[in-house]
C-alpha cells in the first residue's frame, strides 16, 4: 500500500527545500521511520528526490557554507553598547555564581550549628554527654 501511495504522488510535499517525509508518512498512514527502514519505500523516495531534483536535508546542510566561511557583517556604532552590556551581563552572572556558592556554604554552616546547639541543649537537659556525629 505504501509503495502504491508513493507511486501516485504527483506533487511531493516539501519543507525548507527538501521532501517532507513526515507529511508523506502521515498521508500514507504509516510511521515516519518506515520511510527510512523499509527498502522499497526508501528506494522510491530516493528516486523521487532524484527526479524532482532536491537534496535530503542532511546533504543540503552539509553542502551549505559553514559559519567560518560566511563574511561577518560590519559592526555599527551601537555594537559598542551591545559589547558593554554583554560584558556587564557576564560580570553579573559571575557575581551571582559566587553569591550562590557562598549562600550554599552558609546554609551548610547553619545546619551544622543548629545540630550542635541541639546536642548541647540535650546534654544540659539530661546531664549526659551526646557524641557528635562522625564526619562524612
Amino acid at each position: 500500500m505504501e509503495a502504491y501511495y508513493l507511486a501516485r504522488i504527483t506533487a511531493w510535499p516539501r519543507l525548507n527545500g527538501s521532501i517532507n517525509v513526515r507529511a508523506i508518512a502521515e498521508a500514507a498512514g504509516i510511521p515516519t521511520q518506515s520511510l527510512s527502514k523499509h527498502p522499497a519505500i526508501r528506494e522510491a523516495l530516493e528516486r523521487a528526490q532524484t527526479r524532482v531534483g532536491v537534496q535530503r536535508w542532511a546533504e543540503r546542510k552539509a553542502s551549505c557554507p559553514t559559519r567560518d566561511n560566511v563574511d561577518t557583517p560590519k559592526r555599527s556604532a551601537g555594537d559598542g553598547k551591545i559589547q558593554r552590556l554583554e560584558k556587564l551581563l557576564a560580570d553579573l552572572e559571575q557575581q551571582y555564581s559566587v553569591a550562590a556558592a557562598e549562600t550554599d556554604a552558609l546554609r551548610q554552616q547553619r545546619k551544622a550549628l543548629r545540630l550542635q546547639l541541639a546536642r548541647e541543649a540535650l546534654m544540659m537537659e539530661t546531664g549526659r554527654r551526646v557524641a557528635a556525629p562522625k564526619a562524612q
